[in-house]
């Protein structure tokens, strides 16, 4: 239970520093609008020419940059209500099979003696057929403890990382068997299918971690972008709420304003974009947050600037969504028509990709399934004659509960 008045209490006590935060992004953001308003007069050359000797710039300009006017590609169609916009999505939709990868999981619990973890992995493939077919089906798999435990300072620990990247390998592992399927089946006038990856497909979260398991990630996601291109199945990775900075950091470079830590992409090009359109295509050229070490895509092989960016609008009252795209796509002239299938799917889930809305539906593990896998152990452990501990603590909580 929480107390409102205790709450209330120490958000005026705090007062002064959240508006001191507020001020510190206003003003940072105002800075940052004038600077995306030089951007936008330049041409990719002037662009390229102010980036010239920077190895991680943040971004890079691609040709589309000069096609964007105000930095924005807009979108022609106009509806009068719901039912065009979506008879025009289906339309759009129709024979391409879209399909999308999510993920749940069990973190090994301190109140068992003997650790145990679970992955869920869900997937859903629509055809886009006027019958309606579709697939969707999970798959479940359990981390003993000899896949939990690792050696730290000499020492055996059990390690909640293992279980993270068990269920990123899995996810891969379950979008590459589908793009190969899928590529497999494809005849020479088959339509473009789509992939989405549920997160960035930069992964700088992997610049927090330090030897094998950053290799892993990195070599997981370069798997993935390898069997796409292989497979000539296009991949975006979605974000829907983006907290990248990525033009912000080039926009320094570009105009030598002061590194921002509080204004995103995201919410700096919102309001050049109405529904539907988007900016021109970036060529992502991250570097690490950590000045000691090299960022995560400079270990991404052919794929180091492989990968672009761009953001959509999908919500007139939020800011737009990032998509990344690997450059192949473009460069292969699809880009438009993928951008239209990622619209026509916002539509169909009434502001977020429906396909992606239902392979996470799929994966979700809620409390109750938690607490119905711990009863399965438990019973498990007891048939077999596995000595499991249960802390005290815990079986307090079951039978209040």
């Amino acid at each position: 239970m929480i107390l409102r008045d205790k709450i209330l209490a120490q958000l005026h006590a705090k007062r002064a520093s959240f508006l001191a935060f507020d001020d510190d992004f206003q003003l940072e953001a105002e800075r940052y609008a004038e600077a995306l308003c030089r951007l936008a007069e330049m041409s990719h050359d002037e662009v390229a020419g102010r980036l010239a000797g920077q190895a991680t710039p943040g971004a890079w300009p691609t040709p589309e940059f000069d096609a964007a006017r105000d930095l924005c590609l807009g979108f022609p169609p106009k509806w009068g209500n719901h039912e065009e916009a979506r008879a025009w999505a289906c339309e759009v939709l129709l024979s391409h099979s879209t399909f999308a990868v999510d993920g749940s999981q069990i973190l090994p619990t301190n109140d068992f003696s003997i650790p145990v973890a679970a992955v869920q992995v869900a997937w859903f493939e629509n055809a886009h057929t006027r019958d309606g077919l579709y697939t969707k089906d999970v798959a479940f798999d359990i981390l003993a403890p000899d896949e939990l435990t690792v050696e730290y300072h000499g020492e055996r620990q059990v390690s909640e990382q293992a279980v993270n990247l068990r269920r990123f390998a899995l996810e891969v592992e379950t979008l590459c068997r589908v793009m190969r399927r899928l590529a497999a089946g494809r005849g020479p006038s088959a339509k473009l299918p789509l992939a989405f990856f549920d997160s960035s497909l930069v992964i700088s979260f992997a610049d927090r971690l330090q030897g094998r398991p950053r290799e892993q990630y990195i070599d997981l996601v370069l798997e993935l972008l390898r069997c796409s291109a292989a497979a000539g199945v296009p991949l975006v990775g979605y974000v829907d709420t983006s907290y990248a900075r990525d033009l912000t950091h080039m926009l320094a470079h570009c105009f030598g304003l002061r590194e921002s830590e509080k204004v995103h992409d995201a919410q700096l090009v919102s309001k050049l974009l109405a529904w539907g359109a988007r900016t021109p295509l970036f060529v992502c050229a991250r570097g690490s947050a950590d000045r000691k070490q090299a960022g995560v895509l400079e270990s991404f092989a052919e794929y180091r600037r492989g990968i672009g960016f761009v953001y959509l609008k999908t919500n007139a009252a939020a800011p737009p969504a990032r998509l990344d795209v690997p450059l192949w796509v473009y460069e292969r002239g699809l880009l438009d028509e993928v951008i239209n299938l990622v619209r026509a799917e916002v539509i169909v889930g009434n502001g977020y990709p429906y396909v992606i809305e239902a392979a996470d539906a799929a994966a979700v593990i809620n409390t109750r399934d938690r607490e119905a896998f711990y009863a399965i152990f438990q019973r498990f452990a007891t048939e077999q004659g596995v000595d499991l501990r249960v802390s005290q603590k815990a079986a307090s909580k079951a039978r209040r509960r």
